[in-house]
């Protein structure tokens, strides 16, 4: 019977992994605009039911100007 559980506690796993997978390939197919809008979305929903939005991440926000920044340097190369 731990043999069975084992098996199947395996094949969830899988199955989730697939499914983060194919979320990531999806995400990575959105624009920056799309994603943006979703992540606006997403945070309309939240103020709507009264929750507070996290506060931003300051390193992250300073990561996504510099890759912005880098970016625009080589569009202009």
């Amino acid at each position: 019977m731990g043999g069975l559980e084992r098996r199947l506690k395996l094949i969830e796993a899988r199955r989730k992994r697939r499914g983060d997978q194919l979320r990531r390939e999806a995400l990575a197919r959105l624009s920056d605009e799309e994603l943006e809008a979703a992540e606006e979305s997403l945070l309309a929903e939240a103020r709507a039911r009264g929750e507070q939005p996290p506060p931003t991440n300051e390193l992250l926000e300073k990561m996504k100007r510099w890759e912005a920044e880098t970016i625009e340097q080589q569009r202009r190369r």
